[in-house]
């Protein structure tokens, strides 16, 4: 479970399609959509007395995986244990050490069949399952290289059992049309995680199968679906896949709601177009800064005209739009920051996640590696597989602090107002726009203090002066504004309650 709320894990769908075609008996038990604690999660998967039993993790669940997979021990199952997914792939070590029996590197159709296989006939060896990883004698063994990966439209279409849950809960129903980037953020576990495998770091599905997958889902009463591709429109998709896709749905009868990712020089005028016909009323799009000089550092393919192009192109469709941003990371300058403050005011409207964001330092990515190269890496203490690193700015240090303290104040009311819309959930355009309101206001609270922060920093003195005047400025905007945000819990609550939504998510462990 995160702070999010459950969503159904698509990736559990495919390897049990996977393992279902090869004659495997599969059950999909989903802790997260259902709630469970380890203790009730650890009693379903041992009461089924399985053979394999694999976990999905980033490294920031390991924990919760380990307690389940003791508690499954302690009840008297011992199934081999494998674990897989972003964390596992940059941390194996730590999942071995800590008792599961192997890792899968990358992707997991292809190792989690040759496992069962394994385990079933004796062949294949363990060191000879491409991608796999295992402690031995000699310490951590990475076997044979992950295997080139599957063309999509090669795999089955994912198994559904956690369907039923996933509309009661109003989450979007997932689907997906491509996987990886051929983009090259540094700071972007994607195409780390793409590159573990053989081939190229993006394929796809072809149009028609999508479109298959969408009627045959709506056809079983979901209407709403977050379309899960890393990235929508890479190449060779265009305007002409747009305008093809808009006309298959167009063709079948049918009225998708749907939501994606889009990078944002990858937006026109008629990709968005075609995409609005499709159906996509909402996206996510990385624009991650609005200073040329931090989005050159990021290794971002768009610049900022081409940031503001697609937000102005996304306002003028009507299109939702949850831009990812990243303010903090070691090199940023106060000009920098005074240049975000300026254009994230006058695109206020699209949906944040918080005014409090730094670059993320996983492992893998070139970001880390710089880090490490120059010494300034300083481990991951909270064990969630987010490195830390020092601000080389001492005057931007101090608004990296003024404004992690202000949000982690409001993370809990945050996470709570904009989950509607950014996870997002199944919401009529009156609730849509209710909550979108909501998280607006929040957003105007956070960029009001953003900016008595940098006109008190900018002022310019001795670094401890400033120090004190922006600890006391935070404490005294947080006192100030402690009665409006009581009120303003209130007003999320009532738009829970009018949209029958629950919010059910975890205080976010990388603010908290």
């Amino acid at each position: 479970m995160t702070h999010r709320t459950a969503e159904e894990n698509l990736g559990l769908g495919y390897l049990a399609a996977v393992l279902r075609a090869d004659g495997w008996r599969v059950v999909i038990v989903d802790g997260w959509l259902e709630g469970l604690t380890a203790a009730q999660l650890a009693e379903r998967i041992a009461g089924h007395a399985p053979g394999l039993v694999g976990f999905a993790c980033y490294r920031s669940n390991i924990a919760r995986a380990i307690e389940t997979l003791n508690l499954v021990r302690l009840a008297g199952a011992r199934p081999f244990t494998l674990a897989g997914g972003y964390g596992p792939t940059f941390h194996a070590h730590e999942f071995l050490q800590a008792g599961f029996d192997a890792v899968v590197r990358g992707e997991g159709e292809q190792a989690i069949l040759a496992v069962a296989r394994h385990l079933a006939s004796g062949t294949p060896a363990l060191t000879e399952i491409p991608g796999l990883s295992t402690l031995t004698a000699d310490g951590l063994a990475h076997h044979a290289p992950p295997p080139a990966k599957v063309p999509m439209d090669d795999l089955p279409d994912p198994a559904r059992d956690t369907l039923a849950l996933t509309l009661r809960r109003r989450s979007l129903v997932h689907v997906q049309t491509a996987r990886g980037c051929q983009a090259s953020c540094t700071f972007c576990s994607i195409v780390a995680f793409e590159r573990v495998g053989g081939g190229a770091t993006w394929r796809q599905r072809g149009i028609p199968r999508i479109v298959d997958e969408l009627e045959c889902l709506m056809g079983q009463g979901a209407t709403h679906f977050k379309i899960i591709d890393d990235s929508l429109v890479e190449p060779p998709r265009d305007e002409q896949w747009c305008a093809d896709l808009a006309d298959e749905v167009s063709r079948r009868g049918i009225r998708p709601r749907l939501r994606g990712s889009i990078r944002a020089d990858r937006v026109t005028e008629p990709v968005v177009a075609e995409l609005s016909r499709a159906g996509f009323f909402s996206f996510s799009c990385g624009i991650e800064n609005f200073a040329e000089s931090a989005l050159r550092r990021m290794a971002k393919r768009a610049d900022v005209a081409q940031n503001c192009r697609a937000l102005d192109l996304f306002q003028q469709y009507g299109i939702y739009v949850q831009a990812g941003h990243i303010l903090f990371d070691d090199r940023t300058t106060l000009s920098e920051l005074a240049e975000n403050l300026a254009l994230m005011g006058h695109y206020r409207w699209t949906v944040s996640k918080g005014i409090f964001t730094e670059m993320y330092a996983a492992n893998g990515t070139n970001f880390t590696r710089r880090l490490s190269r120059t010494g300034q890496l300083l481990g991951d203490p909270q064990g969630l597989g987010n490195n830390k690193y020092p601000l080389t700015d001492p005057a931007v240090e101090l608004v990296y602090q003024a404004l992690k303290t202000w949000h982690k104040a409001h993370t809990v009311v945050y996470d709570e107002a904009i989950d509607p819309v950014s996870a997002p959930k199944a919401l009529d355009p009156e609730s849509l726009r209710e909550f979108h309101g909501l998280g607006m206001a929040l957003r105007s609270a956070d960029l009001d203090f953003f900016a008595l922060v940098m006109s008190v920093v900018s002022a310019g003195g001795p670094i401890e002066r400033l120090r004190q005047e922006v600890a006391e400025l935070t404490d005294a905007e947080l006192s100030r504004t402690a009665r409006w945000y009581d009120d303003f819990r209130l007003s999320v609550s009532r738009a829970y309650a009018t949209a029958g939504l629950v919010y059910d998510g975890e205080p976010n462990p990388f603010i908290c």
